[in-house]
């Protein structure tokens, strides 16, 4: 049985990691580990994640079998996680903080449902690398994936679900890869917020939304080859230049297809509209008014002074 699961998880690696070479880019793997069991009956199986986390090394694969898993799992080493299959293998994170926390590199986590947390997965800190979250159901979170001052992440064929407040944000992170994925009955589906640049936003299925994608201070970043379609904002920008939207299809928004406010130098090109109440809107920054100066006020204290002194006098 083992030797089968060995086969399995081998597939499952290569296929969480077969995005690397459409678009090219260099994402390190762990590898060459040993394998860790969790649930199942093997002899020597583990009955936590946490515990088979704590006791594995970098490099290693941990294997959890079908089941329904109540823990907040802290992940800080460089290790492979995989569900046997993400309808029967359950994280459940119990409202806590997060669901998941990623603190490490080279970390792979595929195969599970993960509900019932504030945070789903929380990617955190600069040395949260090239870490790959795939093929997993997240479900009835707050947030369904959060990243904090990292880089390098792939987030890749994973189908979002009822998230009451966002599926995908990103903090202080740049050079990700948010990719295949499926966005259904969220607030808002991806947020780029605060110097959240040089990410890629592509191929993503975005529908009943109030805001499909916002970006806020973020730059440089590519948002190709999305659908977009029944939510109040499509593509909705503040404050963020030198972005790219393009061929992406966008439509059935009550509001406005791609909104941009205080946001004018971005390359929007060759996207399908379809039946928006409007497809392109464009608000500028008001113009500064300045306070009144020093030397404004000091006209002013003179004039009551005077008058006071004449009153007075």
């Amino acid at each position: 049985m083992h030797k089968k699961i060995n086969y399995l998880i081998m597939f499952l690696v290569v296929l969480s990691l077969n995005f690397v070479f459409f678009y090219n880019v260099d994402i390190v793997r762990a590898n060459n580990g040993k394998i860790i069991y969790v649930g199942g009956s093997g002899s020597g199986n583990y009955s936590s994640i946490q515990n088979a986390i704590s006791e594995s090394d970098d490099g290693d694969f941990i294997f959890v079998y079908s089941g329904n898993y109540s823990e907040n799992i802290i992940i800080n080493k460089s290790v492979s996680l995989f569900g046997i299959n993400k309808k029967n293998v359950t994280i459940y994170g119990n409202d806590g903080l997060y669901s998941v926390l990623v603190k490490s590199s080279n970390v792979n986590i595929s195969g599970f449902t993960i509900e019932k947390g504030n945070v789903g997965i929380l990617l955190s800190g600069s040395d949260c690398k090239f870490c790959n979250i795939t093929n997993n159901l997240i479900y009835s979170n707050f947030e369904a994936i959060r990243m904090t001052n990292t880089s390098k992440n792939n987030v890749n064929n994973n189908l979002f679900f009822r998230i009451s407040s966002i599926g995908i944000v990103l903090y202080e992170s740049s050079d990700n890869f948010i990719l295949n994925n499926t966005f259904i009955e969220l607030n808002k589906a991806i947020f780029l917020g605060r110097w959240s640049n040089n990410n890629i936003i592509a191929k993503n299925n975005i529908t009943d939304y109030s805001y499909g994608i916002h970006l806020d201070y973020s730059f440089k970043n590519q948002i190709l080859n999305n659908l977009i379609k029944n939510g109040d904002f499509g593509v909705y920008l503040t404050s963020s230049n030198n972005n790219t939207i393009s061929n992406n299809l966008i439509g059935y928004n009550n509001q406005i297809g791609i909104y941009t406010i205080s946001a004018d130098e971005n390359n929007i090109a060759e996207n399908i509209f379809e039946e928006n109440n409007k497809d392109i809107g464009k608000k500028s920054r008001p113009p500064d008014i300045k306070t009144p100066g020093f030397d404004i006020l000091f006209v002013l204290i003179a004039i009551l002074f005077i008058t006071f002194v004449k009153k007075y006098k």
